[in-house]
Parts: C-alpha cells; sequence; structure tokens
C-alpha cells in the first residue's frame, strides 16, 4: 500500500494528545467525609474499576479517530500496474460503437449519446498534450489520424448513427495499425458498445501485448425489436397475371407477446395487401401476402410495420422483373415438338437454326439454348456454349440417337458434366418425379397418388459415373439411371436429357409431362437478379452487352445518382453495386439500353438485440488472450474508473467512514454510559 500525499502521516503524532490527557487528568478532587468507611472501600473499588475500563476505551476510540482521519488526508492506495500512465505520454484510441443497435434506451437517452458522453469523459481525464485516434463504423477516409485533444472532442460530438455494421474483431484491426504506427510507447485502446452477441467475436480478436484494451459497456435499459428479417417466393419464375405468394419471417425481440400488429405490402408505392399477424415472445413467425402481378417490367416492393425504438429494420425492400419475353434458340433439325411449345406462346421468342447456318454471336443474347437431335458438337460451338453457360445462360440437350460419342464427350467435359457412354435399347419407365424442384413444383395439385402414367422409353444413353458439378436428378428411371439431370455450373444451369426426342424411342414428346417440362425450363432461364441486397456486403449482378460501345451504368432513385465500379468483358458487364449506397430503399440500375431493379436493406445482424454479459465477456477476454479489460461504470464516472485502473484502488473514503465510526463511539461512551 502506498499514500498519495505521504506528510500527512507526519500528522500521527497528534495521536499523543489524547494519551497525554489520559495519563495526566488535572481535575481537583474534594474530600468528603463519611461514617462507614469500609463501605466507601467496597464501592470506591467498583467504581474505579468500571471507570478505568470507560477510558481506556474513549482512548482507544480517540487514538483511532485521529489515526484514520490521517490517513483520509494521506489518500492511502494499492497500486496498479498502470499507476506511471499519468505521467507519461499517451496514445489513446477510441471506439464509439454507433451501429443501429445504439438508438436503444438507456438510462441518460440513446446508447450512441451516452457512449458519446462517456468517451468526451475519457478525453477528459487525459492531459492536453496526449493524442488520439477514434473510430466508428463508417471506415472513413482519414479517420485513423493522430488527433488532438480538441480535434478529438469535435469528432466526438459529431458522431452520427450510421448503416454499416462491424465485427469487433474488425475494429480491433483497424485500430491496431495506426497504435503500432505511433512512437509513443503507452497504448490504450477503449471500446464503447453495446456488445450485441451478433457482432462481438472477442475470442477472433489476434492479440496484441502492446496494446492496453478496455471494454466499457454501454447498456440498453429495455431489450424490445420487432422487425422483419427476411422475405422470399414461393414460385422462382414471375409472369403477367401470375398469382404470387411472398412469405414473410418476422422476428418479435421481447419478453411480451404481441397480437393483431398491422403489417403493409406495397408494390411500385401501391399499397396492395394489408394485414396482421401475432407472435410470441422471443419468437418468430411466417406470413404469406398474396396478390396479383399486373404490369411488366420491374417490381419494387417493401413490406412495413411499425416499431421504436430501433426503427431502420421495420420495412423490408425487395425487387424483382416481370419479363415481356424470353428468348429461345433451338439448334438443329426443325423439331414439331420444340414448335408446339414455343412458338404458340407470346411470352417466347424461339428462333430455330441448322448448326451449319447458326451464328454463334445469337447465343449469347438468348435466356435459353436448345441441342437437339446433333449427331456431334463442333469446337466452335462448344466454346460458344461454353461461354455463354460461364455467363449464366441455361442450355437444354436432347441428343440424336447416332450421336458421335467422342465429340459429345469432349463437348459435355468441357462443360464438367456427365457424358454419355453407350445406348441401351432394353425397354425402360420413368419411376420417379423430384417434385420438389422448380420445374414440377407447381405443376400438380398436392401429391400424386397410384400409379401414374409416365413416360416409356425403348432406348436411352447411358452416363458416366461421378462429376464435378452440383447435379439435381429430375426424371429417374425404374432402374435408378438418369432421364433428366440438372447441373450447375457457375453462374449458368444445364438440362442433360439421356433420350432423344425421336418418337420412336420414347412417348415423351406425346406425354402430358412434355409441355410443362419445357415450359419451366423455359420460365426458369429468365435472368432472375437476387430479390434484395444487403448495405455494407461486396455485392455484384453481371449484365449482358448489347453494344461494344462505352454505356454508363447508374444506380438511381428519387433522390440519389452513383456511377458504380465495372468491368467489362467480351460478352458481359460486372457491376459492383454496393458502391456508396448507404440507405435502404428501392434503386434502379440502368443506362441507355437496359434497366435493373435493385433492392437494399440494412443489415439484420443490429436487429437481434441480445448482448453478452460482463461473466461472458470476462471468459471470452480469457480465452482469447487479448491484453483487456472489462470495466462496468453503470454506478460511477469514468474519470474514477480510469483512475482506480491507472493509479490504483483508493481507501480514503473508508477512512472517513471509520473515523466517524469512532467518533460515534466516543460520543456513545460519554453520553450513554455513565
Amino acid at each position: 500500500m502506498k499514500f498519495a500525499y505521504p506528510e500527512f502521516l507526519y500528522a500521527l503524532f497528534a495521536i499523543a494528545i489524547p494519551i497525554i490527557i489520559h495519563l495526566f487528568n488535572f481535575r481537583k478532587f474534594k474530600k468528603i467525609y463519611f461514617s462507614n468507611v469500609d463501605f466507601l472501600k467496597e464501592v470506591q473499588q467498583e467504581t474505579q474499576a468500571k471507570s478505568k475500563l470507560k477510558h481506556l476505551l474513549i482512548l482507544l476510540s480517540r487514538i483511532f479517530l485521529i489515526g484514520f482521519l490521517v490517513f483520509a488526508f494521506a489518500q492511502p492506495y494499492i497500486p496498479s500496474s498502470n499507476n506511471d500512465v499519468a505521467n507519461q505520454n499517451n496514445i489513446v484510441g477510441i471506439y464509439i460503437d454507433n451501429s443501429f443497435s445504439m438508438e436503444s434506451k438507456g438510462e441518460n437517452g440513446s446508447l450512441l449519446n451516452e457512449a458519446k458522453t462517456k468517451a468526451l469523459d475519457l478525453v477528459n481525464s487525459y492531459r492536453a498534450t496526449d493524442k488520439f485516434i477514434l473510430v466508428t463504423n463508417n471506415f472513413n477516409t482519414g479517420d485513423q489520424r493522430i488527433l488532438s485533444n480538441e480535434e478529438v472532442v469535435d469528432q466526438i460530438e459529431a458522431i452520427a448513427v450510421s448503416t454499416s455494421s462491424r465485427k469487433l474483431s474488425t475494429i480491433y484491426s483497424r485500430n491496431r495499425d495506426p497504435l503500432n504506427s505511433s512512437e509513443i510507447n503507452n497504448k490504450s485502446f477503449y471500446i464503447f458498445s453495446d456488445f450485441q452477441k451478433s457482432t462481438t467475436d472477442i475470442k477472433a480478436i489476434e492479440a496484441d501485448s502492446l496494446i492496453d484494451s478496455y471494454l466499457i459497456p454501454i447498456k440498453a435499459t429495455e431489450i424490445s425489436n420487432l422487425y422483419i428479417d427476411s422475405c422470399w417466393f414461393d414460385s422462382p419464375t414471375h409472369l403477367i397475371n401470375q398469382n404470387e405468394a411472398l412469405n414473410i419471417r418476422i422476428k418479435n425481440n421481447s419478453e411480451n407477446d404481441l397480437e393483431n400488429i398491422p403489417v403493409k405490402l406495397y408494390i411500385n408505392n401501391q399499397n396492395v395487401v394489408p394485414a396482421s399477424f401475432s407472435v410470441k415472445a422471443n419468437d418468430e413467425t411466417i406470413i404469406a401476402l398474396n396478390y396479383r402481378n399486373k404490369n411488366n417490367g420491374v417490381q419494387q416492393g417493401k413490406v412495413e410495420l411499425r416499431d421504436s425504438p430501433v426503427t431502420m429494420d421495420d420495412a423490408f425492400y425487395f425487387s424483382y422483373t416481370i419479363s415481356e419475353n424470353i428468348t429461345i434458340l433451338g439448334v438443329g433439325n426443325n423439331e414439331p415438338a420444340l414448335n408446339s411449345i414455343y412458338n404458340t406462346d407470346s411470352l417466347f421468342n424461339y428462333s430455330n437454326f441448322d448448326v451449319k447456318k447458326l451464328d454463334y454471336s445469337i447465343i449469347k443474347s438468348s435466356n435459353l439454348v436448345v441441342l437437339h437431335n446433333l449427331e456431334q458438337i463442333n469446337s466452335g460451338l462448344s466454346n460458344a456454349i461454353k461461354s455463354f453457360i460461364n455467363n449464366g445462360g441455361s442450355l437444354l440437350i436432347f441428343p440424336s440417337n447416332k450421336i458421335n460419342t467422342d465429340s459429345y464427350k469432349k463437348f459435355l467435359s468441357l462443360l464438367s458434366v456427365n457424358y454419355y457412354t453407350s445406348i441401351d435399347s432394353s425397354e425402360n419407365k420413368v419411376r420417379e418425379i423430384n417434385l420438389i424442384h422448380p420445374i414440377y413444383k407447381n405443376v400438380f395439385d398436392g401429391a400424386p397418388k397410384g400409379n401414374l402414367n409416365l413416360p416409356i422409353v425403348s432406348s436411352y444413353f447411358q452416363l458416366s459415373k461421378g462429376t464435378k458439378a452440383y447435379k439435381n436428378n429430375i426424371l429417374t428411371f425404374k432402374n435408378g439411371a438418369p432421364f433428366l439431370n440438372e447441373y450447375k455450373i457457375g453462374k449458368g444451369t444445364i438440362y442433360l436429357s439421356t433420350v432423344s426426342l425421336d418418337r420412336g424411342s420414347s412417348n415423351f414428346t406425346n406425354h402430358a409431362l412434355f409441355v410443362p417440362t419445357l415450359y419451366n425450363i423455359a420460365l426458369l432461364s429468365q435472368n432472375n437478379h437476387p430479390l434484395f441486397h444487403t448495405i455494407g456486403s461486396n455485392s455484384t449482378i453481371d449484365v449482358n452487352r448489347t453494344s461494344t460501345k462505352e454505356n454508363v451504368y447508374h444506380i438511381k432513385n428519387k433522390t440519389i445518382d452513383i456511377i458504380p465500379k465495372v468491368r467489362n468483358t467480351n460478352t458481359n458487364t460486372t457491376v459492383f453495386i454496393n458502391s456508396d449506397i448507404e440507405t435502404a430503399d428501392n434503386y434502379f440500375l440502368e443506362n441507355k439500353e437496359s434497366k435493373v431493379g435493385l433492392a437494399y436493406n440494412y443489415n439484420r445482424s443490429e436487429s437481434d438485440l441480445s448482448y453478452l454479459t460482463s461473466a461472458e465477456i470476462d471468459e471470452a477476454i480469457k480465452l482469447s488472450g487479448i491484453n483487456a479489460k472489462y470495466i462496468d461504470v453503470t454506478n460511477d464516472t469514468i474519470q474514477a474508473a480510469l483512475s482506480d485502473l491507472n493509479i490504483g484502488k483508493k481507501y480514503w473514503k473508508y477512512c472517513i467512514i471509520l473515523a466517524l465510526l469512532f467518533l460515534a463511539i466516543e460520543i456513545v461512551l460519554i453520553k450513554i454510559f455513565k
């Protein structure tokens, strides 16, 4: 133990004063004569013993009173490992969590305002010559520069809520580099946050023994949030006059059951479906909103509810496109079965070319390419198809009964799918339909029962074993061999049939299953961009290049117009669509030739208001091995907490309490015990 002002200890000599008074009692005594001396001796002996004990207790009380009073002025403390900080130059890193969760209410208003107040108190506890580095979730250019006392105060006061959500390990890493690059040896990093479970990844922090880190919690007084987590459609395709079923997941992050909460669905700024829902405490619910598509083109949607104090997740935006037509390219001899489907519906723009007369440039502008009845695939067509698949196109293959197996092997191996090995001329029948696949998901009214009338084949091709691509069996024979397979190759899709369209090989072209199979394959070939994007994620989309001329893309809505970064290839353009987007809303990505709908939402990791407890944080610090301490300033000021850390634990308050206690004991002994 040490003393902040040891010179006051000389005052301990004052303890001699009550001792002297006790030893030399200057009161004058009077003689009184009594007749019964024996009785007086007995009374005198009993009174004198009690009097000595009483005076001794009073003396001890006065000694302790003076002693603890002197200790209080000398200010005793147990020094900490950081007791020399106040006498050194310091560089201090400060992180203020300004994510959306900091909109919650604390004891003194919003958590963000409380964090800013404590950060300002922290700055004031340091010397004017100390240097500071301020970090927030924004990650703005230049926010890692070293600031003076006045500069950091101005920047702290200007902090507002950010749309970005960052992991704590990312924050620590961003602050570590500028701190370590400083020539000042004494480095500290203070983290003001609510320490959400979704973002506080202490175990992922890379330990640095040169930096003393302090985790300071900003606690919410009420944990309550109702929010829209995500949405999705039952159908992957969208058509004019089609009935849509939009599923909405809503989460209740509170201790209260909620009933009959209104929710609204807007399509192109028109309220189409008002509805309501109920959800249990700390639970979630999924509701389905049904409506009909009324227009072609881009459909911009928004689902909305009302909740406070965290409001950033009360709306969820989405966007999709209803195509006016789907471009389908047939390559092979004229096939009546294909014409009967694709030439009779105005939705499809179908054209068929003989392979010898095909202009390969047509392939890249198609949604679906159907190779049918070709005996061999030349290298030029193979390379064009490969590029088409890589750029997100869809390919459907019906082989000829007289294929060149080597030619097809090279072609299908180039696409990384199974290739044809030999033909099997034994009769077979389709046994299994993949009813959960989007091709057949809405074809049957309920699960088919009994013995179905399924396609029969008299010959089919066997396929090689193993593949590098993701594969789905769509139609399967009784013997387990595939009739129709789906392969996902990068951004594209390949549908590979083991049966030709020749009516002598099967009854598939005359079967009721033929039309929905080819119709839905064509629908699924539409360029469906993601339903929504998350602000802060590195998202891109690919759009086809219809012209070799430079054509600048814009991301815009009613309030902003941004030119995003792009990367051009011979066939398409990759657009980096999260450039400078900070506000959740519906936008358009457009140039002079095309227009695509984009929807942006805030990161829902900020919506789950679950926080780490002090015990959980301490345990995480121990497991991670980082040089950090958890500081709870709920019942104390930031200056007092830092003083205990930097100087040591002070005990002068306890000394004053003990001094008053012994003063009270002295009064009781004098006034009460006579």
